[in-house]
C-alpha cells in the first residue's frame, strides 16, 4: 500500500512539473502553500498543504494537492487530492456591486482524494486495515471532496504583492472511515 501512495505522489510531482512548463507563457499556474485544519469525530488536527492550480481553459482549473497532517494523539494522515474548480470572476461583483474590481473570485470545489491513515492499533472488525510491525494500523481510504473557496488578489490591497493571492477554502471530505470538514487558508504565487 505504501508503494501505491508513493506512486501517486510521484504522479503528482510529474503532473505539477508538466503543468508548470506548459503554462510559462500564459500565466495559468499558481502554486499555493496553505495551513489547513481538519476536524471531525475522531481526528482533529492541523496540516500543511502544497497545492498547484492550473487553468485548463479560462474559468476551469484543476487543483492537485498534497496535505501532511501533523501527528496528534499518535494519529498521522497524508492526503492526496485532485480537485476541480470553476472560477466565477464576475459573480461577487454582481451580487455585491460595492466589491467591483476588488479582485475577489469565488469557486466551487469537487474532486476525489486518497488518504493514508496511521493510528494506534484498535479492535475493528469491519475495517480494511493492515497492521504494521510497530503495532499501528495503516489504512488507505478513497474519498470525495466538495466545497467552495474564495481567491483574493493581494495587489488590490498592496501593489507590491503583484503576483500574489490569498485563498480561503472550506470543503467536506467524505472518506471511508473519516468524514470531516476542512478549513484552509493559503497564499498563492501566480506564474
Amino acid at each position: 500500500m505504501k508503494t501505491c501512495f508513493s506512486k501517486l505522489l510521484l504522479l503528482l510531482v510529474f503532473f505539477s512539473g508538466s503543468f508548470f512548463c506548459l503554462a510559462q507563457k500564459e500565466k495559468k499556474v499558481s502554486v499555493e502553500i496553505s495551513t489547513d485544519y481538519g476536524f471531525g469525530k475522531d481526528f482533529n488536527n492541523y496540516a500543511s498543504t502544497v497545492r498547484l492550480n492550473y487553468f485548463l481553459i479560462e474559468k476551469f482549473r484543476i487543483s492537485p494537492s498534497f496535505s501532511y497532517y501533523f501527528n496528534k494523539d499518535n494519529k498521522k494522515m497524508n492526503i492526496f487530492s485532485f480537485n476541480f474548480h470553476y472560477v466565477f470572476s464576475d459573480l461577487i461583483p454582481k451580487l455585491f456591486p460595492v466589491m467591483e474590481d476588488q479582485g475577489l473570485y469565488f469557486y466551487p470545489v469537487a474532486g476525489f482524494c486518497i488518504a493514508n491513515l496511521d493510528y494506534p492499533k484498535r479492535n475493528c472488525s469491519n475495517c480494511s486495515e493492515t497492521v504494521t510491525s510497530s503495532g499501528s494500523n495503516y489504512t488507505y481510504n478513497f474519498g470525495f471532496d466538495f466545497g467552495a473557496g474564495v481567491d483574493y488578489d493581494l495587489p488590490t490591497l498592496l501593489p507590491v504583492l503583484r503576483d500574489m493571492s490569498a485563498n480561503f477554502e472550506i470543503q467536506y471530505q467524505a472518506l471511508e472511515q473519516y468524514n470531516r470538514p476542512q478549513l484552509s487558508f493559503g497564499i498563492m504565487y501566480n506564474f
